[in-house]
């Protein structure tokens, strides 16, 4: 038997292997296998068994590493169709849909053979003495031993080996994740037999001895010598007792022997017997053993009795307990709770939406005919707050009766705490939830939860989409318009909405996009009845019981309340009013808010109301220059401005995390006029402070907020109306539900508008839109203010008419004219080196290259622009050049041929910066 095998590297083909004999009946598809690969050896994945090959001579597998696959049948055909959509490896392509840390990399194994073997060099000398003493070693424990650091170990190694004093074996690295153990503790005697044992509990005591041989005497007062022997101890000992008041010795008349006698009742002992042995912390963890009947986690044990291993470990050898192992699941949401809800009837509009998709599930019922069926392809184009995450909801419910899994999908990890409260308050104890954020634990436990079919509901961002659920029926993506959604770098190249199409197609399942903004192409697709768009065109304010709930914990009167409860409310988007910021410093006014601005912070701030500013760029200022000579504070390594940051006085990079402290003086012409320009969340707060010092801010952005918990503790202080102002970038834009704030203020509307990326208005009026969809979501309505230095761009008066409509028919005209998605593809070629003119040298030899295979394909549809610097030229001292293909399917030019390896190939990409 053979294999056909996927290893864990750059290489555009998988491998043909042989099944040794002893492994033939444990072999499986899917299976995470260890195989030799060139002079190394590597990590594998199993695609496909074959009695046959046409390879002459092949490699056996050397071992099975999970016995059980860490893929399915369903995520071998993914990752072969991604490999063939994005022109990436299969293996780079399957591992993306593992969980980090299950593979590390490979190591060395290094054995001493010759043991009287000497050298002249020192560090092959410290290595020959380190070996003997210690017999073999990895090249990760050598690393770390004390007598080799600092020094390069690796030559001697190979110099050793080559004269066979040494044996250098190449091995893999175990898994940096493993399940999680814990220690148990379990009663092993009945909870009725506790007081029979309870005098031979603790350490050994005479005196205790001593009573316990007088509780069971026939008589009350035997001898002393009686006592003696009964307890085995001394008659010096019996006297000594005596002065613990708890018996008493007697010297009868003629002659006759001492007696002794309890001084307590014989049924009152116990509890002196406890203290004497000192007992009483065993009494203490069998009682609480008692109270359970399943094996408990010892440090409970610990926790609720104050006890050590010592005192478990002793309870053990009198088998009065049993200790043991047990498998424990690293889950982020173990310790949240999650009050359950109902669903709220549904408006007429989502009714009608949720009738077409809910027809379509229940029509493709898993293992039923779908033939003459539409796709199960979706968008569901609603404004904000519309009322698109009950029709989701009521989709994963509908697919979880099926008994199929559901895959809910965020753009950004700040959305999760808010999304997952919703979802798993829906569907308590069936949810898990996948980020990049978790612990390398708590994402392996995730997958293998979920490769056991424990879990049927996976919340995340990207990544999630790769959760592997028995049977996935059903993919949502929420804001599917967001660029976070494609995976641009590492390779694989992806975009999790194909994929996902991709999923539900051979699943025989249903994706539903979801947004306020639809990415252009799908709602071009849409109108080309490629998938079916389902549209909620009117804002939600709430039912009757949410907006009774919302007065009562406001202390607000809305105008006007639904007759019945089952009634929704509607109300109307924010008005937009569109500030001139050209207008304003002709007025003289030079702060960062507009005076339109300035009077509804004040308005809103008097009636105790909430509001937002948004500005996409975090820190104080956005560059530092010199007034006189015009030198501007640049990355060394990206050249590129660097931002000030108020917390520790620095200037920052953004994209490659480069840190300075700010220039007093100019380092060109030594002038102290140093000048700090542009704006960032920081100075946005700081203007804040200046201008209402008595407003409670929350500052939230990358700088603030940089892991899941704190993104939603600061979403709920700002919800609990701990603050009355939330300052924040792109993160504040998206899908949060904050029905008390009545003003959104965009600061500046012009960034990110003039790049030069053909997708630059499209983002731009997405991200307007999105974050005017924050405001008048509640009781109070609102408003928005959109301050911009472009008041008549086509984008920005069409994001303060919430108007898609127009927009998307003056951008896809632009988009025909010019020849740009959807109406031709894209493909870049990124060459990166650190030498600018190798970089520049590797994109034009490409472009020769690609020009004669245009030519000898006669693809004459197909045009290539460039080569050319990025607009990013250089990144971490990398510089960047590129080539974009532009055709019908510019994918066709590179296939059939070994792509180099220096050429970073992105099909479809988000952005060509």
């Amino acid at each position: 038997m053979y294999a056909e095998i996927a290893v864990n590297a750059a290489v555009n083909q998988s491998f043909d292997y042989a099944i040794p004999p002893e492994l033939e009946t444990r072999i499986q598809v899917g299976q995470l296998v260890q195989v030799p690969f060139g002079t190394a050896v590597q990590h594998g994945i199993i695609l496909e068994l074959r009695d046959h090959t046409k390879i002459a001579e092949t490699k056996p597998i050397t071992a099975i590493l999970d016995p059980m696959p860490v893929v399915n049948p369903s995520q071998i055909t993914l990752a072969r169709w991604m490999s063939d959509h994005s022109l990436a490896p299969i293996g780079l392509c399957l591992w993306v849909m593992l969980p980090t840390g299950l593979t590390n990399g490979r190591d060395i194994r290094v054995t001493l053979i010759d043991d009287q073997a000497t050298s002249k060099d020192t560090v092959e000398q410290k290595l020959l003495d380190l070996l003997r003493r210690r017999g073999s070693m990895t090249g990760k424990q050598l690393e770390i031993a004390k007598v080799l650091q600092g020094q390069n170990w690796r030559p001697a190694v190979d110099a050793l080996a080559k004269e066979g004093i040494l044996d250098s074996e190449r091995i893999l690295k175990p898994p940096r994740v493993k399940p999680r153990t814990i220690q148990t503790a379990l009663l092993a005697i009945h909870p009725n037999q506790i007081p029979n044992v309870m005098r031979h509990l603790g350490r050994e005591s005479k005196q205790a001895d001593i009573l316990e041989a007088l509780a069971v005497m026939p008589v009350d007062e035997p001898f002393m010598y009686q006592v003696a022997e009964a307890a085995d101890t001394s008659e010096a000992t019996i006297k000594k007792f005596e002065s613990s008041g708890l018996i008493r010795i007697d010297k009868p008349e003629k002659k006759l022997p001492a007696t002794v006698a309890l001084t307590i009742p014989r049924d009152g002992i116990m509890p002196e017997l406890i203290k004497l042995r000192k007992s009483e912390t065993e009494l203490h963890i069998l009682r609480v053993l008692a109270r359970q009947s399943e094996p408990i986690e010892v440090q409970w044990v610990y926790a609720q009795t104050g006890a050590k291993l010592a005192d478990l470990k002793k309870l053990e050898e009198d088998e009065l307990i049993i200790l043991g192992e047990k498998q424990t699941w690293r889950d982020s949401l173990a310790d949240k709770d999650f009050v359950p809800n109902v669903a709220p009837p549904l408006t007429p509009e989502q009714a009608e939406a949720w009738k077409v998709i809910e027809t379509h599930i229940k029509g493709w019922g898993w293992g039923q005919a779908v033939d003459n069926r539409p796709p199960g392809l979706f968008l569901l184009h609603g404004v904000t707050g519309s009322g698109k995450t009950e029709i989701y909801l009521r989709a994963i419910e509908l697919t979880i009766q099926q008994g199929r899994g559901a895959i809910y999908l965020v753009p950004e990890i700040a959305l999760t705490a808010q999304t997952i409260r919703r979802v798993a308050a829906r569907f308590p104890g069936q949810v898990a939830i996948v980020h990049s954020k978790l612990t390398e634990g708590e994402r392996y436990d995730t997958w293998r939860r979920a490769r056991e079919g424990l879990i049927q509901v996976v919340v995340g961002a990207r990544s999630a989409l790769f959760t592997p659920l028995p049977d996935v029926g059903l993919v949502i993506l929420d804001e599917e318009h967001d660029p976070s959604y494609k995976q641009s770098d590492p390779m694989p190249h992806y975009h999790a909405r194909e994929v996902a199409e991709q999923m539900m197609r051979h699943n025989n399942g249903t994706l539903i996009l979801g947004s306020a903004t639809p990415d252009l192409e799908t709602v071009y697709r849409a109108g080309r009845r490629e998938l079916r768009a389902l549209v909620l065109p009117t804002r939600i304010m709430g039912h009757r019981v949410r907006i009774l709930e919302q007065s009562e914990r406001t202390g607000v009167n809305a105008r006007y309340y639904p007759a019945r409860a089952a009634d929704a409310m509607t109300i109307d988007l924010p008005p937009v009013e569109i500030v001139d910021m050209r207008e304003e410093l002709h007025d003289g006014n030079i702060s960062i808010f507009s005076y339109a601005l300035q009077n509804a912070l004040t308005d809103t701030l008097k009636r105790k109301e909430q509001a937002i500013l948004f500005i996409n760029r975090r820190g104080e200022s956005t560059y530092v220059f010199c007034r006189d000579c015009g030198y501007v504070a640049m990355c060394p390594r990206c050249d590129s401005p660097l931002t000030f940051h108020r917390e520790g006085e620095s200037l920052r990079c953004h994209r490659c995390g480069f840190q300075a402290k700010p220039p007093v003086v100019c380092p060109e012409c030594n002038s102290r006029r140093i000048k700090y320009f542009g704006a960032g969340t920081q100075q946005v707060e700081d203007a804040m402070h200046e201008m209402f010092p008595k407003a409670r801010t929350l500052r939230w952005d990358a700088d603030t907020a940089s892991d899941p918990e704190s993104h939603e503790l600061f979403l709920q202080r700002f919800v609990d109306g701990k603050a009355d102002v939330l300052i924040g970038t792109q993160m504040v834009a998206k899908g949060l539900d904050l029905p008390l704030v009545t003003l959104v203020g965009v600061v500046s509307a012009d960034m990110g508008l003039n790049i030069p990326d053909f997708r630059s208005s499209e983002h731009s009026f997405q991200l307007l839109t999105q974050v005017a969809g924050r405001a008048g979501r509640g009781l109070l309505g609102g408003k928005v203010i959109l301050q911009t230095y472009q008041p008549k761009h086509y984008a920005i008066q069409m994001a303060a008419e919430h108007d898609f409509a127009n927009f998307y028919d003056t951008e896809i005209g632009y988009r025909r004219e010019l020849g740009y998605p959807p109406f031709r593809r894209l493909a870049r070629i990124l060459f990166r080196d650190e030498s600018e003119s190798r970089a520049r040298s590797d994109a034009e030899s490409a472009a020769n290259t690609i020009r004669a295979r245009l030519a000898k394909l006669s693809l004459t549809a197909t045009d290539i622009i460039g080569p050319a610097p990025c607009f990013f030229n250089r990144v971490n001292k990398v510089y960047r050049w590129h080539i974009i293909l532009r055709g019908p399917d510019p994918s066709a030019v590179l296939r059939g041929w070994d792509i180099p390896r220096n050429w970073h190939v992105d099909l479809d990409p988000v952005d060509v910066l």
